[in-house]
């Protein structure tokens, strides 16, 4: 997925988690630490920061999250085998 309107999207973060994955202990990481360290890398635009309504999380966080949800998409990283769910997070194989 392309950047929509200065959002950041799926693709555009794809790079950035298989390297912080791979980086972790046995190479897994939970979402929430993900999207932390994830945060310390990318810059973030104000939309992206947005909290979404009747949530507790901001655009981009559900843009991390999305990764388990799309997992049954061509071009998601699980569907396409770079990474693996696991409970509360991600490993890559």
């Amino acid at each position: 997925m392309a950047k929509k309107s200065g959002r950041i999207g799926e693709a555009d973060i794809s790079k950035d988690v298989l390297a912080i994955i791979a980086a972790e202990p046995n190479r897994e990481i939970s979402t929430t630490g993900l999207i932390a360290k994830l945060r310390d890398r990318i810059p973030l635009s104000a939309e992206d920061e947005e909290q979404l309504e009747g949530r507790q999380d901001d655009r981009f966080s559900q843009i991390v999250r999305n990764i388990k949800s799309h997992k049954d998409q061509p071009g998601n990283l699980i569907y396409d085998g770079h990474l693996q769910s696991i409970y509360r997070g991600f490993k890559r194989p």
